[in-house]
């Protein structure tokens, strides 16, 4: 290249995906490609090879003029290399890099690559002709345009693979121009040297297969042995996928996706998180109560309260600012509404009311999207399900409305409210539907009743003392207030008075420990009086005959046969019965171990948000997988080892633990020993060897059995099931193991809630449970998304036929 040239060539290409493809490897190749010796010798300047290529990296603006740094490496250039393609001539900044190379230069060292289109269609004009001398007829010189074929070079091809071997062949026509080089001379010596360079790694290939065949089994073996760590790890990571996949409800999404990856006839697991994520989805060991989630729906994550209609098919939720409505089996939002007071909407059983901002009660068809102003100058709204009845609280006094319908109308005087500023402090719907009550506080009073959902009246009025009413209930005409007792907080007490006043006025006061009672119901034979912490039961006499205490914050009530349930913000639920012994259990199957936020029963299925989820999880009841009995049968009653303690001073590494309790297996092999830091250690009872170490199990080992199961092959640890190896693979039912079944491939359970009722729990073996997992799983396929979400191998290579 003379002195006077910075760059070889400049690539001139319009900034498009082909052309961008083409310009790239070209400049790539080009920088690359070194002559060979055999026509080095015929190069007068001794060069062997393309030094520096000229190709602006990024899209530049279009204007009258080029940019300086342009036309400066325009002017430094020997050669300009046109990528041609039909988008090319739509640029009018290539057109102008062209025309002013040409000015500088001519035509000759313009060199153009074909990547698409025939030429008419992607060569430049200008190109196609050149400016020549003549004579004409009266022997004057003049200028004129004669066609020129111009060098080109063709990289047309269907795909970018096919594209890039003719680029091999391109940079071969276009080192013949620049270096002034035969073209076919070249590509004959390039042959010669490709042909040279495969018999010398052919050698090379050959020197070394002796080599190759000694290292391959060596190879062979690491390599399998990375692919099964790898497969291990996919594995591990579908048993996390599945677990939080039935967090959300997706139960055979969750099957699914451990199913892919163990194996169908292995007598034992390939990975034992998988294999215990499977079990917990296929719940084979369940008994009465147990809710598993089934399905769920999306809501916003700013939801602050949720309803579901009393079909199960709709959901309004309560957000910041506005409410949605969504269609639960589609899951899909139905209409969004954006309103001031949000948290005032009631889904009824034909649509939603609710106030707007200009406190106007509305009534929406979610569906069609209609609106009707139903009231104006509302304070609240509240819906009674079982008298699909909607109170309307306003300025005026209180409304029923059934559907869009009017009902009945109750005036402020009527209600014994003598304050139009009113606020609505609690309302209650008596079970039956025809009784509501209501609390309402005006400026220096609070004001109770009861309505009369059937005859549209008013009875039981009566000023709250001491002032305020937290909660308000209804049952057989009595009306039950429940406030706190200021008197006593301010001597230091705390304290909440509960009254009932009946149909002639008659008031009957209560004192209860304790204060924020915010839910009050009649359940069965009395009432249910709620607080975060405690809860009680009392008679008619408002006397006290239970109470419930221990739960995290009730967000679920419901009356249950005499008593009531409560789910709590840790997912646990807490049974009492009234007047007789407990006979019932209840459980979240496959809870995510999530803060509850929200719950909601409707037609015995919970309805559960956990805090910062956007789906709501439908936990719904299933058959029990476990027969209740009154006694243990032909089973051998269990009695565990018959040593009542562990010499603990030989094994392995105990003097670093912080010893809690020992546990011997009935079979003598193994001892188990908790330490207070919650990991749950098993050493061989013999040499004092350390098996396992076993993290986060929840076992805690108070008086606890160990059995082994010889033909299941399992050991029991509390209610957690191991196989020999200490591999977790399921759990079973809260309750102590009392009996061992003949067959040694089952146990008998004790429950801990019911002391007259035994559960007979088989132990599935690996392929009756890889059975009921298929079984659950006939016919059902994944959603694409959910498999690319959590990459889910929905192929059907392994496991799932």
């Amino acid at each position: 290249m003379p002195e006077k040239y910075r760059y070889d060539a400049f690539i001139s290409y319009r900034h498009c995906e082909l052309d961008s493809f083409v310009s790239e490897n070209l400049h790539k190749k080009l920088e690359s490609y070194t002559l060979p010796k055999s026509v080095q010798k015929k190069i007068k300047a001794g060069r062997t090879k393309i030094e520096r290529v000229f190709r602006d990296e990024a899209e530049l603006p279009l204007s009258n003029n080029l940019s300086d740094p342009i036309t400066e490496a325009l002017a430094n250039s020997e050669f300009l290399i046109v990528i041609c393609t039909p988008n090319l001539l739509q640029s009018q900044w290539c057109k102008k890099e062209i025309e002013t190379f040409v000015e500088m230069h001519d035509t000759r060292h313009v060199l153009l690559v074909l990547a698409e289109g025939e030429p008419d269609d992607s060569f430049p004009e200008i190109l196609m002709h050149e400016n020549v001398q003549m004579v004409d007829e009266h022997g004057k010189e003049v200028t004129v345009s004669v066609p020129r074929e111009p060098l080109a070079a063709d990289c047309r091809a269907d795909n970018d693979k096919d594209r890039l071997k003719l680029l091999d062949n391109v940079v071969l026509k276009l080192c013949a121009a620049m270096f002034n080089l035969n073209y076919d001379d070249l590509r004959q010596r390039h042959r010669e040297r490709q042909i040279r360079r495969r018999l010398i790694a052919l050698t090379g290939t050959l020197a070394v297969v002796t080599v190759f065949a000694l290292t391959c089994l060596f190879f062979a073996l690491r390599i399998h042995s990375q692919n099964k760590v790898i497969s291990d790890k996919y594995a591990g990571a579908m048993a996390t996928a599945s677990e939080d996949l039935l967090s959300q409800g997706l139960r055979k999404d969750a099957l699914y996706a451990v199913r892919t990856v163990l194996p169908d006839d292995d007598r034992t697991p390939s990975n034992a998180d998988a294999y215990y994520a499977l079990a917990s989805a296929v719940a084979p060991y369940e008994v009465e109560n147990s809710y598993f989630p089934t399905e769920s729906f999306k809501v916003p994550q700013d939801v602050r309260g949720f309803f579901v209609s009393e079909d199960g098919k709709r959901a309004l939720a309560c957000c910041e600012g506005y409410f949605c409505v969504t269609d639960i089996e589609e899951d899909k939002e139905l209409c969004r509404i954006e309103s001031e007071y949000s948290d005032y909407a009631v889904l009824n059983d034909t649509g939603v009311v609710y106030l707007n901002d200009a406190l106007e009660a509305v009534y929406l068809d979610p569906e069609t999207g209609e609106e009707t102003i139903l009231l104006q100058d509302c304070k609240d709204l509240f819906y009674g399900p079982d008298a699909k009845i909607t109170l309307v609280f306003s300025a005026d006094g209180i409304t029923g409305y059934k559907g869009l319908d009017e009902a009945f109308f109750l005036s402020l005087d009527a209600c014994g409210i003598d304050d139009p500023d009113y606020w609505v402090e609690d309302v209650s719907f008596a079970s039956d539907g025809t009784q509501a009550a209501f609390a309402v506080s005006g400026f220096d009073t609070t004001r109770a009743g009861l309505i009369d959902l059937t005859a549209g009246r008013t009875g039981n009025l009566c000023e709250c003392e001491p002032a305020g009413a937290d909660a308000v209930a209804c049952h057989d005409g009595v009306l039950y207030i429940c406030a706190e007792n200021d008197q006593t907080e301010m001597m230091g007490a705390q304290s909440t008075v509960l009254t009932a006043v009946d149909e002639n006025g008659t008031k009957t006061d209560a004192d209860l420990a304790g204060t924020g009672f915010y839910e009050m119901f009649y359940g069965g034979d009395g009432l249910m009086v709620i607080s975060d912490r405690l809860a009680y039961v009392l008679d008619d006499d408002l006397a006290i005959t239970n109470a419930i205490s221990g739960y995290m914050d009730a967000v679920c009530t419901l009356p249950y046969e005499e008593g009531c349930v409560i789910l709590d913000r840790s997912g646990s639920f807490f049974l009492e019965g009234l007047f007789s012994d407990v006979e019932k259990t209840f459980s979240l199957y496959g809870h995510n171990e999530g803060t509850i936020s929200h719950a909601v029963c409707r037609n015995d299925r919970f309805y559960v948000r956990y805090v910062d989820s956007e789906r709501i999880v439908i936990y719904s009841p299933e058959a029990a997988a476990c027969n209740a009995t009154g006694s243990i049968g032909d089973a051998t009653p269990f009695e565990g080892h018959p040593e009542t303690g562990i010499d603990t001073s030989g094994f392995e590494g105990i003097d670093q633990i912080s010893v809690d309790f020992t546990e011997l297996s009935d079979d003598g092999k193994y001892a188990a020993v908790s330490s207070d830091d919650g990991v749950l250690y098993i050493f061989d009872a013999s040499t004092g060897k350390r098996i396992r170490e076993l993290y986060n199990t929840g076992i805690v080992m108070m008086h606890t059995s160990f059995p082994y199961l010889a033909r299941a092959g399992v050991y029991i640890l509390e209610n957690r099931v191991f196989d020999e190896n200490f591999n977790l693979l399921s759990r079973l039912p809260r309750g102590e193991i009392a009996a061992i079944g003949k067959d040694e491939k089952s146990v008998v359970l004790l429950s801990v809630y019911s002391p007259d009722t035994y559960y007979n729990v088989p132990i599935l073996t690996y392929g009756e449970m890889i059975k009921k997992a298929d079984a659950l799983l006939e016919g059902f396929a994944p959603d694409r998304g959910i498999c690319d979400k959590y990459s889910i191998d929905d192929t059907g290579e392994q496991g799932i036929r």
